[in-house]
């Protein structure tokens, strides 16, 4: 499990909002995230905007892509 403050794009303020809601991780914001309307209800609940949630989604993802590669 990664902390929120290793997500690329993240600020302190953004990451004060989803810890508010139980959100610790960035696997955990992902599984919230990546879905349109508990996005939708995460960005009515914290104040954050709704696109800066599907963007920081996006690099969630991806991030959790490569957590499983292995470089050679």
């Amino acid at each position: 499990m990664a902390d929120l403050d290793k997500l690329f794009g993240i600020d302190a303020a953004t990451i004060e909002k989803l810890k508010g809601e139980g959100i610790e991780t960035i696997e955990a914001f992902y599984e919230i995230a990546k879905h349109v309307d508990s996005r939708a209800e995460l960005s009515e609940k914290t104040g954050i905007d709704n696109f800066k949630l599907e963007e920081l989604s996006s690099t969630a993802g991806n991030f959790i892509l490569m957590m499983d590669c292995v470089w050679e």
